[in-house]
């Protein structure tokens, strides 16, 4: 049995190895849009609560940051092939200042999506692979959080 282990963790790391020669990591960013600063924290809380996250921390200065808990998942369909049985993975929204208008500041906005993954009978995280169902899951939630950054429209202020 221990064998075993030994083996699916030598094929893990393998993988990663393979992953990491193509530009892979456990990190999934992607690029959001660009939206004022209210609005990227709100429309990120949406999207992360939507999920089923919860959000850790914030910080609204000099840059927005937002990070949530760790959530626990039921491994994908390849992930268990590759013999996971326990994932986990958590948000972090990062918006830079990019300019100034007369209704405040606006902000670029990325998205990471950590992933990380455990094989049966080992207490160590791997956290140098995302599978094929894994970045599209991630490319899930960080489409929602795009498409809610683009169907903003135009916004007015008065007085």
């Amino acid at each position: 049995m221990r064998s075993r282990h030994l083996w699916l963790l030598l094929v893990l790391i393998s993988i990663a190895g393979c992953a990491s020669a193509n530009g892979g990591t456990a990190l999934y960013r992607r690029d959001i849009g660009t939206a004022s600063g209210p609005d990227a924290v709100t429309l990120a809380e949406q999207v992360i609560n939507r999920r089923g996250y919860e959000v850790e921390h914030v910080e609204t200065t000099p840059e927005i940051r937002m990070l949530t808990k760790w959530k626990q998942r039921r491994p994908l369909a390849d992930e268990q092939a590759l013999g996971i049985t326990a994932a986990e993975s958590r948000i972090i929204v990062v918006g830079r200042q990019r300019g100034q208008t007369e209704m405040g500041s606006f902000y670029s906005i990325n998205m990471t999506i950590e992933n990380r993954v455990r094989v049966a009978g080992s207490p160590d995280w791997n956290e140098a692979l995302n599978t094929e169902m894994f970045r599209a899951y991630a490319d899930e939630i960080s489409e929602d959080y795009r498409q809610l950054i683009t169907n903003i429209g135009v916004r007015r202020f008065c007085c």
